[in-house]
C-alpha cells in the first residue's frame, strides 16, 4: 500500500479515513463501526517495547529505592496503555477508534495537558484525526480541521525531516499551526512522525500548559504509540480495498446480469455499462458459455486476464450452471485466437455464439451459446463448438423446442435402425450437401463407392417420404439434419 507523505504518491493511505466524516463523528460522539481486519498485533513485540519485568525484578532488589518504584509503576501503566491499544488493532477496530484511544493513552501516560494524531496531506496541509484535552481546548482545534503546514513548527520539522521534533517555547513561533496552538494555551510540545510502509503519513504530538521544556524521554514514549498507529492505519487501508474490491465486483456481476437479461437501456447507459465492464461500446462480440465440470468451478480459469494479455477485451460471469463470458472480437483473427486459447485451455464443452454488433443483442447470443454446448465440436481435438451463423442453422436453433417436436416426427423413421447405422446415414446426407449435392465428390470424403452413397440416400428418401429431386423435401431435410445435429 501507499501512506501519506507531502508527495502525491501518499494520497491512497490518508483516504483510509474521511476527515470530514472524522469530524462529524468525533464532534457529534456518533459510535464508530468495527471492521474485520487480516492483520493481528505480535504480542511479544509489544511486551519488547517496555522492559516492566526486568525493572520489577531490579525493583524487588531495591524495595526502598522510591526513584525506582515510582518508575516502575509509570513503565507499568504504559505497558498497560500500549497494550490496551494493541488490543484494540488486533480485534479489528476501525482506525478512527484507535486513534482516539491512543490520544488519551499518550495525555494519560506522557503525562501531557494535550494529546493528538494529525495527517499529512497532499496540499501542504495537516488533518486532525483525533484529540485529548479538556473540553474548552477541544472546541478551538476540532477533529477533522485541516491546517496550513508554515512556519517552524513541529510539523513541519517532522515533515521536513522525518524525525522526532519539540518547541520548548511558542511565544516567537509564526504560522497558522502556532496560532491554534497558542489559543489552547499550550506552551511547550514535541512530536514524532507516523511512518506508514516507509513513507510518512502523519504526526503524534503531546503538549504541555506549563512553561519550560518537556521531558527529555517525551519523544520515546510517544513513539511507541506512533508505532501501534502505522499498524492501524495498514489495517484499516487494507479492510477498505477488501470492501471496494467486494463492491466493485458486486457492481461488476450486476452490470454483466444486465446485458445478459437484456434490460432495457437507452444509448447512453449502454456506454456506461460497457465503460464500467472496460469493453468497446461497438461490436463484433460474441457470447462463450463453458461448462463446468463441478457446480461452482471455472472451466476457463483465469480467461479474462489471459484474453486481456493478447489485446482482447472480455467481461465473464460465473453462472450456477454455467461460465458466460462477452468477449470483442476485432476480426475472425482474433477469434481464431480465442477459440484456441479456450482450446488449450479446457476439456470442458464451450459454445461460442456468432459475431453480433449490439452489446443489447447478449441475450441471443448467450441462447445460441448455450445451445452450442449441446451440439457437436468443431473437430476431435477441441472441445469448442463455434456456430457459423448460417440461414440454416439459425433457423435450427431460433425456436428449440418446436424445432426439435418437428423433427422428430420427421425422422420418426430412423427409430428401429441401431445408433450407429443411423449416424452412418445422417453423416452421407450431410457429407452430400456440403459436396453441393455430389455423389463421386461425397464418395471421396467418405471413402467408399459413388454407388454406395447413392444406395444411403434412397434409403433415407424411402424412411422419411421425402424425395431429393424436389427442392422443398431437400430444404426440409437440410432443416431436420440440422436441428438434430446441433439440439437432438
Amino acid at each position: 500500500m501507499t501512506a501519506n507523505s507531502p508527495s502525491s504518491d501518499a494520497e491512497s493511505a490518508s483516504s483510509t479515513i474521511d476527515p470530514d466524516a472524522q469530524a462529524r463523528r468525533a464532534n457529534d460522539g456518533e459510535p464508530s463501526t468495527r471492521f474485520q481486519s487480516d492483520l493481528t498485533i505480535d504480542q511479544d513485540a509489544v511486551d519488547g517495547l517496555l522492559t516492566t519485568e526486568e525493572l520489577a525484578a531490579e525493583f524487588d532488589q531495591n524495595r526502598d529505592d522510591g526513584k525506582l518504584y515510582a518508575e516502575y509503576r509509570r513503565l507499568a501503566a504504559e505497558h498497560a496503555a500500549l497494550r490496551r491499544v494493541a488490543t484494540l488493532v488486533a480485534r479489528g477496530v476501525e482506525p478512527l477508534e484507535v486513534f482516539g484511544a491512543v490520544a488519551d493513552e499518550m495525555r494519560r501516560c506522557v503525562p501531557a495537558d494535550t494529546a493528538g494524531l494529525w495527517r499529512f496531506e497532499t496540499d501542504r496541509e495537516i488533518t486532525i484525526v483525533a484529540a485529548a484535552a479538556d473540553p474548552e481546548a477541544l472546541t478551538r482545534w476540532r477533529v477533522g480541521t485541516r491546517t496550513p503546514v508554515d512556519g517552524d513548527t513541529i510539523a513541519t520539522l517532522v515533515q521536513r525531516t522525518g524525525r522526532p521534533a519539540r518547541i520548548d517555547s511558542y511565544d516567537n513561533v509564526a504560522g497558522p499551526i502556532a496560532a491554534r496552538v497558542r489559543a489552547v494555551a499550550v506552551r511547550a510540545a514535541v512530536g514524532v512522525p507516523i511512518i506508514v510502509d516507509g513513507r510518512m503519513w502523519g504526526l503524534a504530538a503531546v503538549g504541555s500548559l506549563q512553561p519550560g521544556p518537556m521531558p527529555a524521554d517525551t519523544e520515546v514514549r510517544i513513539g511507541r504509540f506512533a508505532e501501534l498507529i502505522s499498524t492501524a492505519v495498514v489495517a484499516g487501508y487494507r479492510d477498505d480495498q477488501k470492501r471496494q474490491l467486494l463492491a466493485e465486483g458486486s457492481q461488476r456481476a450486476n452490470l454483466i446480469d444486465s446485458l445478459l437479461e437484456g434490460r432495457a437501456f437507452d444509448e447512453w447507459s449502454l456506454r456506461e455499462v460497457a465503460g464500467s465492464l472496460r469493453l468497446p461500446i461497438n461490436g463484433p462480440f460474441v457470447v462463450v458459455a463453458a461448462h463446468p465440470p463441478t457446480v461452482g468451478t471455472e472451466p476457463l480459469r483465469e480467461i479474462e486476464s489471459k484474453l486481456r494479455s493478447l489485446d482482447i477485451f472480455s467481461a465473464w460471469r460465473l453462472l450456477p450452471d454455467v461460465q458466460v463470458g462477452i468477449v470483442h472480437v476485432k476480426s475472425d483473427h482474433k477469434l481464431d485466437k480465442v477459440v484456441a486459447l479456450m482450446s488449450r485451455t479446457t476439456t470442458a464443452q464451450v459454445g461460442v455464439s456468432a459475431a453480433f454488433g449490439d452489446l443489447r443483442d447478449t441475450p441471443q447470443a448467450l441462447h445460441v451459446a448455450r445451445l452450442m454446448l449441446r451440439g457437436p465440436t468443431d473437430s476431435s481435438t477441441s472441445s469448442v463448438a463455434v456456430f457459423d451463423g448460417s440461414i440454416l442453422a439459425t433457423a435450427a436453433v431460433s425456436a428449440p423446442q418446436v424445432m426439435v417436436q418437428t423433427v422428430g416426427a420427421a425422422l420418426d423413421g430412423f427409430g428401429d435402425l441401431p445408433d450407429g447405422e443411423r449416424e452412418t446415414l445422417f453423416e452421407t446426407f450431410r457429407v452430400w450437401q456440403d459436396t453441393d449435392a455430389s455423389a463421386h465428390g461425397a464418395a471421396e470424403v467418405l471413402i467408399c463407392h459413388p454407388n454406395t452413397v447413392r444406395h444411403r440416400l434412397r434409403r433415407i428418401e424411402k424412411r422419411t417420404g421425402r424425395s431429393l429431386s424436389r427442392p422443398r423435401d431437400v430444404a426440409e431435410l437440410c432443416l431436420a439434419f440440422e436441428v438434430h445435429r446441433r439440439l437432438m
